[in-house]
């Protein structure tokens, strides 16, 4: 029993560090990452993006750019002796491939990490086509809910900031929380976090 104990407080909640990228394999339970910091615990959880509509959305230049660029490649080789028509065709499929390029670049590096939520001790980590992937620090929110959708469509969960009127909205596009349980889990998880933070700084005080 005691060895089963040890084995299971020795398996890291994450792989790697959402916020950093760094490998946690072999790290206990509760821990901070080595590479940036960024505090662990059993309680925290990752959340990832399954049949998002929106890669698509974001592939799309991409896919639209090699298309005509295949079709016109002939054009591209003999562009001096092309017909008008055909030198429009050529010079709208290298704008496409170029500007696929461009963004397949950006998001390539943006969510090479993948497209996920996580809980973490110090804050939340949002990496969605909408959010740059910064830690949010639990002392930074006021609270979340979620919106009762039907089951069967993607669930959205809505994250407030004490210093702004907008909330951040967590799914729908990117379909974060596949059902009712998952949301109502994350929600109960922000709750219960923010409400940790509150408490930590009445004990400790201002400064």
């Amino acid at each position: 029993m005691h060895d089963k104990t040890i084995s299971t407080a020795a398996q890291p909640v994450f792989k790697k560090c959402p916020g950093c990228g760094y490998s946690l394999r072999g790290l206990p339970a509760t821990h901070a990452c080595p590479e940036c910091g960024l505090r662990f615990d059993e309680c925290c959880e990752l959340y990832r993006a399954t049949n998002s509509r929106q890669t698509l959305v974001l592939l799309m230049p991409l896919l639209v750019g090699g298309f005509f660029g295949l079709k016109n490649f002939r054009d591209v080789l003999n562009f001096t002796t092309a017909s008008a028509w055909e030198k429009v065709g050529v010079v709208f499929s290298v704008g496409c491939l170029f500007f696929a390029g461009i963004w397949g670049w950006f998001f390539v590096n943006r969510y090479r990490r993948g497209v996920e939520v996580a809980v973490t001790s110090d804050g939340l980590i949002v990496r969605l086509p909408e959010f740059d992937g910064k830690l949010i620090p639990w002392d930074a929110l006021g609270g979340a809910s979620m919106k009762p959708l039907s089951e069967g469509k993607p669930q959205i969960a809505q994250v407030f900031f004490k210093d702004k009127r907008r909330p951040m909205t967590i799914g729908d596009v990117a379909n974060v929380f596949p059902t009712r349980a998952h949301v109502e889990r994350f929600v109960e998880q922000v709750k219960d976090r923010i409400e940790a933070a509150r408490t930590d700084d009445a004990i400790t005080g201002p400064g």
